[in-house]
C-alpha cells in the first residue's frame, strides 16, 4: 500500500506544471475513471473532424490524436477538452476550436518540407499538432505568461522541433525567413506588409480576418505573382490581435 501511494505522489508531482511566478497554474491529473471518458471524447471528436473535414491527411487526424489538449488549457475548462469550443487557457486569451484548426490543416495542404509560421503560440496546443506534420514550426507570442506556458507545455512534451519567440507577431520573425505557410491565430484586418515579405514565392497564409461589418472569417490565401489571392473561407469568432500601443515620443 505504501508502495503504491509512493508511486502514486511520484507520479502526480512529474505532472505539476508551474507557470510564472504571478500566474502559476497546475495540472489536473485525471481521477479513476475520468480518463477512459476522456479518451471516448477525444475518440468522438476525431470522427468527427474526419467526417466534416474529409480533406484532412491521416498525419493531421493523428496528430490531434497523439496530442492531448487536457494539458493545454485552464482547470476550470477541462470537463470540455473535446468538445469543439474555444477555451480559456489564462490571460484572458482563449484557444481555437477543433473545427477552427481543422479548417487550416485541411485548406493548406501542408508537406512535411513546408516551414510553418505560426502567430499567436497561445499555450503551444497548435504548435504541437503542427509539429507532428510538418518539419520545421516557428511561432511568435506576444504575452509573456503564455510564451512560458507554452515553452514549458512543448518541453514537457519532447517537441524539439518547434521554435519559440516571446513578441510582436505582426512583425513576423524575419530570423528564419522565408516561410511556406504562416498561420495568424487571432485575427486581422490585412496581412502585415512584414509578414508578406517573409513568405516564400509559394506561400499560403491562413488567417481570421475582420470586415467591415467586424464580423471575422477565415480565409486561405496564396502569394501568386507576388500577391495573396483568397482561395477560401469560413465563418468564425476570433478576437483581434493584440497590438502594441506605439512607443510615446
Amino acid at each position: 500500500m505504501k508502495k503504491l501511494l509512493l508511486i502514486t505522489l511520484i507520479t502526480l508531482n512529474s505532472l505539476v506544471f508551474f507557470g510564472c511566478a504571478k500566474e502559476q497554474e497546475k495540472i489536473v491529473v485525471p481521477v479513476a475513471g475520468q480518463a477512459g471518458m476522456i479518451m471516448d471524447q477525444k475518440n468522438e471528436m476525431i470522427e468527427k473532424l474526419r467526417h466534416d473535414f474529409p480533406k484532412l491527411k491521416a498525419t493531421e487526424l493523428d496528430a490531434f490524436s497523439s496530442i492531448a489538449r487536457y494539458f493545454f488549457v485552464n482547470d476550470i475548462a477541462r470537463h470540455r477538452v473535446y468538445d469543439d469550443v474555444s477555451l480559456p487557457i489564462g490571460s484572458g486569451q482563449a484557444s481555437l476550436r477543433f473545427s477552427d484548426m481543422a479548417f487550416v490543416l485541411s485548406e493548406l495542404n501542408l508537406q512535411p518540407a513546408d516551414r510553418v509560421l505560426e502567430i499567436g503560440t497561445g499555450s503551444g496546443y497548435f504548435a504541437a499538432i503542427l509539429s507532428r506534420i510538418c518539419t520545421e514550426v516557428y511561432s511568435v507570442e506576444i504575452i509573456e505568461y503564455l510564451y512560458e506556458v507554452a515553452r514549458q507545455n512543448l518541453e514537457r512534451l519532447k517537441i524539439t522541433n518547434v521554435r519559440l519567440r516571446n513578441g510582436n507577431g505582426l512583425e513576423g520573425y524575419a530570423r528564419f525567413a522565408p516561410y511556406d505557410v504562416v498561420i495568424f491565430t487571432a485575427a486581422v484586418a490585412e496581412i502585415p506588409q512584414a509578414v508578406i515579405s517573409q513568405l516564400t514565392s509559394h506561400a499560403r497564409v491562413a488567417a481570421p480576418m475582420i470586415d467591415s461589418n467586424q464580423d471575422t472569417s477565415w480565409v486561405i490565401y496564396h502569394l501568386r505573382d507576388e500577391k495573396l489571392e483568397e482561395v477560401s473561407h469560413m465563418r468564425s469568432a476570433i478576437p483581434p490581435a493584440i497590438i502594441p500601443e506605439a512607443p510615446k515620443k
